[in-house]
């Protein structure tokens, strides 16, 4: 091999092999740094890494993967991998199998979605388009040669393509996702998305204020589809998570004790909660056992399974109420500001929620723990002006609280 056929591999060198001369089929190229490593440019400018090895007087040669979709760092890994088992006296064959035997993304995804999504009654076809978007040209990638360096290079390109929170949303299913191979031991690597570094988010702060609540109250009563107004008007009221409102089932519901059982699989943090429920929730479910007497309170289009993401319908009561920018989490932390003024303390609140930080209800009762500093400081300086000889020319703004019914 001539010695201009080695070189460093790194990206930046790779990308700029030329293509072979004409009438050659392939040019090969060694790397510098690990022996045994090479890549195989082809005429149409396909470049794939191999490793060989003498065995017994024999040369064997192992196809490792596909460049740019494994980078260098990773072809040298598997490669060295490669020779390791080989030097430990592991048969040849076996070691091409296992290769070949080893998870795909995609097959992980499918395990994921059957294994964890469905049981826990999560946002299936949410999280399966974020990964098709993300993730669609790694599906075919063995879990082995996905590696930190490219997982932070994603996290980047995502971010200048589409932002940074579509890109954190991204990395947490990946991360998610390899948490799982692990645990179930589809696969014995470390997480390669564990390395990667979010990007900052402002906590959303988002809630109703009193004359968005009156025309939201006045854009329900309008709903023609009593299964959309009854569900919006429970995710209003008991701030429940979405996912658990869709798949709320009967026999979860206990009209003696008035309380909601939502089992551990189905909750975010594993535990089984339950929501203790007012008159006002009671008397709408009971309205609703007349219409869906199976197995859920919403049931999905024919009476199959639960109702789906209500995207369009919210979409619909949102434009009759003219209110903008308001998504259904926005009510669940609504429930927790009107809780807070109420007089409700950050305890409660967590567990009305089932908050598993309470740094996540905090969140909410330091904002809204505003208005009551701005009550009392009005009161002090009610006080001072009351006692002062001087007056200051200023007008009063009224602002009337948010109610509470």
């Amino acid at each position: 091999m001539p010695a201009s056929n080695y070189i460093n591999f790194t990206k930046k060198e790779i990308e700029r092999l030329p293509l072979p001369a004409p009438g050659s089929q392939q040019t090969r190229y060694f790397d510098e740094i690990v022996r045994g490593l090479y890549i195989m440019v082809s005429p149409g400018g396909t470049k794939t890494f191999y490793c060989r090895r003498k065995l017994q007087g024999k040369s064997e040669r192992l196809c490792i993967g596909r460049f740019p979709d494994l980078s260098t760092e990773q072809a040298r890994m598997k490669a060295q991998e490669f020779q390791s088992q080989l030097s430990v006296g592991q048969n040849f064959a076996e070691v091409r199998r296992q290769g070949h035997k080893e998870m795909t993304l995609g097959e992980l995804f499918d395990q994921y979605v059957e294994r964890h999504l469905v049981k826990k009654g999560r946002r299936i076809a949410e999280i399966t388009a974020s990964f098709d978007r993300a993730f669609s040209h790694w599906k075919s990638r063995r879990l082995s040669v996905i590696g930190p360096t490219e997982v932070m290079d994603i996290h980047q390109k995502i971010a200048d393509d589409r932002g940074p929170l579509a890109a954190n949303r991204a990395i947490e299913i990946l991360r998610a996702m390899f948490n799982k191979a692990i645990k179930w031991r589809f696969f014995e690597g470390s997480n390669p998305a564990t390395i990667v570094t979010m990007f900052p988010e402002n906590a959303r702060s988002r809630v109703l204020d009193e004359d968005e609540y009156e025309r939201l109250q006045a854009a329900l009563d309008r709903e023609q589809n009593p299964v959309m107004r009854d569900f919006f008007l429970l995710a209003l009221l008991t701030g429940a998570r979405k996912s658990n409102l869709l798949a709320m089932r009967w026999k979860d519901i206990n009209f003696t004790t008035s309380t909601w059982t939502i089992p551990g699989e189905k909750t975010k943090t594993g535990d089984q909660y339950i929501v203790a429920l007012t008159d006002t929730d009671l008397a709408i479910l009971k309205k609703r056992m007349v219409s869906a007497p199976g197995e859920y309170v919403f049931p999905g289009a024919n009476g199959q399974g639960h109702l789906a993401d209500p995207k369009r319908a919210w979409a619909r009561v949102l434009k009759r109420a003219k209110i903008t920018d308001l998504r259904l989490h926005d009510l669940r932390r609504s429930m927790a500001s009107w809780m807070a003024n109420s007089g409700a303390n950050a305890s409660v609140i967590q567990g009305a929620l089932n908050h598993k930080d309470i740094k996540t209800t905090m969140l909410v009762y330091a904002h809204t723990a505003k208005n009551a500093e701005r009550d009392a400081k009005a009161r002090a300086q009610q006080t001072l002006l009351k006692g002062s000889k001087r007056r200051l020319n200023v007008v009063p703004l009224h602002k009337k609280k948010f109610p509470l019914t």
